[in-house]
């Protein structure tokens, strides 16, 4: 299943052709970790909601965030791609 999400990550705006992250994607997975809101992940990169949800979702469909009770956190993949 890694596999599949690694193909669906090339054509996402937050992973670059290569297979690498985007410097967005790395910011808001390292506000995630400890686990935080949107609206914590807005402030921190200093973007409006609106422009953070989409990159949000993103993420969490390729497996790189997960919910955890009402908070945003870093998967395994997502700290797996990070180190990369």
């Amino acid at each position: 299943m890694t596999a599949d999400m690694y193909d669906a990550a090339e054509a996402t705006p937050q992973v670059k052709p290569d297979g690498s992250l985007t410097q967005s994607a790395k910011d808001i997975l390292r506000v995630c970790d400890p686990p935080a809101t949107e609206e914590d992940i807005s402030r921190a990169v200093v973007r409006h909601f609106s422009q953070v949800q989409p990159m949000v979702r993103d993420l969490v469909n390729l497996g790189l965030l997960e919910d955890c009770n009402g908070r945003l956190a870093v998967t395994d993949y997502g700290r797996e791609k990070l180190a990369r």
